[in-house]
């Protein structure tokens, strides 16, 4: 799962009229001194109906308790904006394109693609459609109220956040859409991916046969799916053809008719070029979480237990805020994403919960049919067409306004005009109420309620891991495009022979309950096995392949006397599944080879070594480039056998140091020929040269031992990209495929991982759960809740989760909210 809210500010230099930040945003001194401290504060807050309380832990955890329901979201609200108000701010300017007002020309990109994305259409349909009396339409309403008088009392108080002040603007007033859009935002992080895109290179380049042989439907190594059968054929549920509000079916062009064909695939080239020029963050590059469940069996206390760890990019501040609430009709603790009311991940008095990001497309890419001769037209279903024209006005802090017009086809917006036309359905432009699903969760008594309530979830496609005091499982909810006859995870002919058939029924996506075992893992790994009845996912189409659903499988069947304890440390747990495969067969290899300096040396450590990726581990870093190598010997020959082309992003290249969702898919296949197929016919070079698993092996080996060590790092950058406030590099373990996940553009410089720890035991009456988040809870550099959660989640320790009547001992500073 990526929520990256990185946007960079410029820091050394001045850019598009904006001063030069650096020297005032080291944190200690320049502007940070004028912040007021958090203290004790009566405030009185327009729009509170009765009195109100919100405290805060030494740690900076909050907890707000009120008299109403309605009262609880804007008591969030105003938390929210009283500590991450420029973080809210720049979120739904970047989710609705109005970053280059404030930002300036720099932004004018990220502005034009989100605005063809067009997060803000369906955010405001989805508020014109909410229904009066619905309570999402409520709480969305009174967040608001919180959020706006938290920004009058800062404008008030001259206290807006610094960044404000920086730029030289205050913040509009906060609206329902505007929480929409952030939620949508999320969906886009997590959801949106380009990989159809990516791996079209390939599939254009490679026969049918060596595609289907490198990058399989299943992936490669053994898989646990959480769902293993029997299944369901339902008949499709409805979906659009066209996910975006604004794509409609327009009636035929007079005098149209005929067509031409659609342009080869390597036309994609500039769309690559558009995306990898995007800020982080806006496509989904980071597909790994983890969660499970253990039944009472297996515990200690009879009792089950839950385990979450999100996988997102590091941000400072961080991308979550965590937050008891309290009220008549509410009690949970969790995560929140500042700008939405409703936790994301957390529990409730009667059931626990984490998410794991879905092993199945959403994003389908359409080329369309168009012509020179015939501007702003397009193919489809046997007749030419006019192209839907969305005009938007971007404004551009220092210079004037700019046109930008956004073009949708019946499948939705064209995201590429030069070469090959290409539009986009995604899931995250479909109407959605996930608010309602979530708050209708949280209300739930039992897990069929909770599960219940989540059907009607749009997007983003998740799984949701859950543990109550009885009982556990797991459920896949969110809509699931079927279309017949072709593969969704590579790009699709737009001419209407490849139109969206329906998705797949919520009764027959993947889920389990109790299991007969005892034991729930989700940990992106695919969740059904390759009988399933529908189409699903590819090795491919979401190139997580099963590595940590296989270590905590095999941590987890069979044993028993588990305890919170024991949940924790797995969540820390770096065994790499890859080594475990392949170092005893390199040891092997190895054997009768003769070896010097640092050959021998290596061979004896890797030898001698747990095949556990630790901080510090010379084999674990070696390994990484043995790894890296070892695909590279592989399929270097045959990559230039079929003239695989150069990609804008750098992934495709097999000798760029660049981690890449292709690799990650041949290290698996790679590694089952090692095992299993050690003669297979990749192994030898395409003028015949014969080569078995063995002599790869040797040779990966010798190319990895000639390249110069390295230090594997973790680093938490800043919100505004400034050096000066991040926190690292510091030396680290883990890797993408290890339980505790640590991943980034290099093997080496890992800037995403487990954005919140949390562990829930059910054996208490109403469940005693720890989390902890690196980073912290506020957005100023010299508050100390900045960065006070990183050295407590390196050291692998949690804060206690103190919720009710265990909250106010711990409880250092007290809001007392007061009504007008």
């Amino acid at each position: 799962m990526a929520l990256l809210l990185v946007v960079l500010v410029p820091s050394a230099f001045p850019v598009g009229g904006l001063p030069a930040l650096g020297p005032v945003l080291n944190p200690g001194d320049g502007v940070w001194g004028r912040s007021a401290p958090v203290s004790d504060e009566a405030p009185v807050v327009p729009g509170l109906a009765v009195p109100a309380v919100i405290s805060f832990e030494a740690n900076g955890l909050a907890h707000v308790s009120a008299g109403s329901d309605d009262d609880l979201f804007l008591g969030i609200g105003y938390t929210h904006a009283r500590q991450r108000l420029f973080q809210m701010d720049l979120l739904r300017r970047r989710a609705a394109g109005q970053l280059a007002e404030v930002l300036g020309a720099s932004a004018v990109e990220s502005d034009m693609f989100q605005l063809d994305l067009g997060l803000a259409r369906s955010a405001e349909r989805d508020w014109r459609e909410l229904p009066r009396d619905a309570p999402a339409r409520q709480v969305l309403l009174a967040y608001s109220d919180g959020v706006n008088a938290a920004i009058d009392e800062l404008i008030a108080r001259d206290l807006l956040p610094e960044n404000f002040v920086l730029l030289g603007y205050a913040p509009r007033r906060w609206t329902p859409v505007d929480s929409l859009v952030v939620q949508r935002m999320f969906a886009q992080s997590i959801g949106f991916t380009d990989l159809p895109v990516t791996f079209s290179f390939l599939a254009k380049s490679l026969p049918a046969d060596v595609f289907g042989a490198w990058f399989p439907e299943v992936p490669a190594i053994a898989q646990h799916p959480y769902d293993k059968g029997p299944y369901r054929k339902l008949p499709l549920t409805p979906a659009p053809v066209g996910a975006d509000p604004a794509a409609h079916g327009a009636d035929p062009v007079p005098g149209g008719g005929g067509g031409g064909g659609v342009p080869a695939v390597g036309g994609l080239a500039p769309l690559r070029e558009r995306l990898a020029d995007l800020p982080p963050g806006t496509v989904n590059r980071i597909g790994n979480s983890n969660a499970w469940a253990v039944s009472g069996a297996h515990t200690s206390t009879g009792r089950p237990m839950l385990a979450a760890d999100p996988h997102l990019g590091f941000s400072l501040p961080a991308i979550w805020y965590q937050v008891e609430g309290t009220s008549p009709g509410y009690h949970f603790t969790g995560v929140t994403v500042p700008g939405f009311p409703a936790p994301v991940l957390g529990k409730t008095d009667r059931f626990a919960w984490g998410v794991t990001n879905a092993q199945r497309p959403t994003s389908l890419f359409y080329l369309e049919a168009t012509d020179p001769a015939r501007p702003d037209q397009y193919h489809w279903q046997g007749e030419w067409r006019p192209m839907t024209l969305v005009r938007n006005r971007i404004g551009v802090r220092g210079e004037e306004p700019r046109e930008h017009v956004t073009r949708l086809t019946a499948h939705g917006p064209v995201l590429q005009t030069q070469g090959v036309a290409t539009s986009l359905w995604w899931s995250g432009a479909l109407p959605s109420d996930n608010l309602s699903a979530l708050l209708n969760g949280l209300r739930a008594k039992d897990t069929t309620a909770f599960r219940a309530s989540l059907s009607s979830w749009s997007a983003p496609a998740l799984n949701f891991v859950y543990a109550s005091p009885e009982d556990i499982g797991a459920f896949t909810v969110g809509v699931t495009p079927q279309v017949e006859g072709h593969d969704v995870a590579l790009p699709l002919p737009g001419d209407g022979s490849a139109d969206v058939a329906g998705a797949i029924p919520v009764a027959a996506l993947p889920a389990v309950h109790d299991p007969a075992d005892g034991v729930v893992v989700s940990a992106n790994q695919r969740e059904v096995t390759g009988d399933y009845p529908y189409r699903y996912s590819t090795s491919y189409g979401f190139p997580d392949q099963g590595w940590r659903a296989a270590t905590l499988t095999a941590a987890l069947s069979g044993a028993t006397g588990r305890t919170a304890d024991d949940m924790a440390a797995l969540q820390l747990d770096e065994r790499d599944e890859l080594a475990v495969m392949l170092v005893p067969q390199l040891l092997k290899a190895l054997q009768g080879k003769e070896l010097a300096g640092a050959g021998s040396d290596l061979r004896a450590a890797l030898a001698g070594w747990d095949l556990r990726a630790s901080t510090g581990s010379a084999q674990a870093e070696f390994f990484e480039r043995f790894a890296t190598a070892l695909v590279r010997r592989t399929f270097q020959p045959w990559w230039d056998q079929y003239h695989v082309p150069q990609d804008p992003d750098g992934w495709l290249p097999l000798s760029s140091g660049k981690s890449s969702p292709v690799k990650d898919v041949l290290r698996a296949t790679v590694a089952r020929w090692v095992v299993s197929d050690p003669g297979n016919r990749f192994f030898s070079l395409p003028d015949g040269t014969r080569r078995d698993a063995t002599a790869v092996l040797r040779e990966a080996f010798d190319e990895a031992v000639g390249q110069p060590a390295g230090q594997h790092t973790v680093r938490f950058p800043s919100l505004l990209g400034v050096p000066a406030l991040d926190e690292g590099p510091f030396p680290a373990g883990g890797n993408s495929r290890t339980v505790n996940a640590l991943s980034g553009e290099t093997a080496e410089a890992g800037t995403a991982g487990p954005s919140w720890r949390f562990v829930v035991d059910w054996s208490a009456p109403q469940g005693a759960a720890r989390a902890i988040c690196p980073c912290g809870q506020s957005e100023n550099p010299s508050s100390p809740w900045w960065a006070n959660g990183v050295e407590p989640w390196r050291r692998g320790e949690y804060w206690q989760v103190a919720e009710g009547p265990a909250a106010e001992p711990v409880s250092t500073v007290k809001w007392r909210l007061k009504p007008r």
